[in-house]
């Protein structure tokens, strides 16, 4: 099994809407063609005072959101790509290779349902002054004990990009999910989990900020706030 990930932009349609059709319509449709773990995410929260990670664009315009599954083979993936052209203004396919470095074990949602909080996509370039594998390195290796130990996230998944499957696909080559609490949203001490100790925030968002200027250029990353539904039961495989 591969896993395929779409990043996809919806132009002028309203979300609820769309939300509707890709749970009523397109993911029927993407299970019959063989696709396992289906998760979509939707940008359609209220960002007004929202944190400035939300402001981080590179990408013009920015992805509204992401759909993941898994395939038998990245090679069986047409009939369910021109599905997902139907359905979006815009799709940019990748084929990824998914690490899960914490499971939502504290709020799973029933299939079909919102999981609680939001999810943090972050789609990352490699920076000119980084090799892949140097760049590959830093993100795995020092990064991530960092971003566990100094963040509220509830789950938290890798995904490395091994080819892009669509024409004209952004230069992504990773890209990163993370849950969080819906207070996590505007304040930065529940997003560093250092809720009423402020020392403890200022210490965790230097740490975090100094990790990643380390492997990310925050002029060639896209950072939204989606909901996040996985439309298919127990998506993630248990060890």
């Amino acid at each position: 099994m591969e896993k395929l990930l779409y990043a996809w932009w919806r132009g002028h349609e309203d979300p609820a809407g769309l939300l509707r059709r890709v749970t009523g319509e397109l993911a029927p449709r993407l299970t019959a063609l063989g696709a396992q773990r289906l998760q979509f995410n939707i940008a359609d929260l209220d960002l007004e005072g929202a944190l400035v990670n939300f402001s981080l664009r590179s990408t013009q315009p920015p992805p509204d959101g992401l759909l993941s599954f898994w395939l038998s083979g990245v090679w069986h993936r047409d009939p369910a790509e021109r599905l997902l052209r139907s359905c979006f203004t815009r799709v940019a396919g990748y084929q990824v290779a998914e690490s899960t470095i914490l499971r939502n074990t504290l709020h799973p949602a029933p299939a079909g349902q919102r999981t609680h909080g939001f999810s943090q996509v972050s789609f990352l370039q490699v920076p000119p002054r980084l090799t892949w594998r140097e760049w590959r390195r830093i993100w795995f290796e020092e990064h991530t004990p960092v971003g566990i130990d100094t963040q509220a996230n509830f789950r938290y998944v890798h995904n490395v990009v091994v080819m892009p499957l669509t024409a004209n696909a952004p230069p992504f080559a990773g890209i990163v999910e993370e849950g969080f609490p819906p207070q996590a949203l505007r304040d930065s001490q529940a997003f560093y989990g250092s809720t009423g100790d402020e020392a403890l925030h200022q210490q965790r968002l230097q740490l975090m900020m100094a990790s990643c200027a380390k492997f990310i250029d925050f002029d060639r990353i896209d950072v939204i706030a989606t909901g996040e539904y996985l439309l298919h039961a127990d998506p993630e495989p248990r060890l």
